[in-house]
């Protein structure tokens, strides 16, 4: 059976986690193995990331333990989709480039040396969903959580990630839903883009026989 790697983008509060368990159930229900994983990572240099023992950092600091993190976990994921599994994964390199290159406390790093740190190793996504939201709507609803919020989630600073994440889509292709709309809505326009993926690869990987 073939293997595909599907990312889900944006910024906090678009809904990416909710999104990608319940793409996964479906998946498995139909009998495709399927490999649910996010970064950072929960091992390793990725745990040590959501730890915070890091503490106070630059974006360029906190950027190269992403790309550090994403460089062993991008050898995992390819190694899963070979295996013939779908693999879901929750942020990849395009939320490093467009936070990290938004201006937080009058710091940002610079776009193109983001995308450098990571162009010898990240590989095309089969498919790359942005989950497009305005900064209103994510703080609302990151706001219901009852979490903590990180310094990330200002609605000033992500007016400029949603920027960000916007330019990178034009630039690499990715496709953009309105996460806005009912939970239902974006489920079942994602699952239909990720039912059509599959099925090219597997019509392309046949006539390749």
């Amino acid at each position: 059976m073939e293997g595909a790697l599907i990312v889900l983008e944006g910024i906090d509060g678009a809904g990416k986690t909710t999104l990608s368990k319940r793409l996964c159930q479906e998946l498995e229900s139909r009998g495709r193995s399927v490999v649910l994983t996010a970064e950072p990572t929960h091992e390793g240099i990725g745990a040590f990331i959501r730890s915070g023992a890091a503490g106070d950092i630059s974006q360029s600091t906190e950027a190269l333990l992403f790309s550090a993190d994403r460089n062993d976990h991008t050898e995992r994921m390819m190694r899963w989709v070979s295996e013939g599994k779908v693999v879901i994964c929750d942020r990849y390199f395009a939320s490093t480039v467009a936070y990290q290159s938004a201006s937080l406390e009058g710091t940002r790093a610079d776009t193109e040396w983001l995308l450098s740190i990571n162009s010898d190793f990240i590989q095309r996504a089969d498919i790359t969903i942005l989950l497009d939201l305005d900064p209103e709507t994510s703080m609302s609803r990151v706001g219901t959580r009852g979490e903590e919020g990180s310094k990330f989630e200002r609605s000033d600073f992500l007016s400029q990630v949603r920027g960000g994440y916007l330019g990178l889509a034009d630039r690499f292709g990715f496709e953009v839903v309105d996460a806005s709309a009912s939970a239902d809505e974006v489920y079942a326009r994602v699952l239909a883009m990720i039912e059509e993926v599959i099925r090219c690869i597997r019509q392309r990987r046949y006539s390749a026989r």
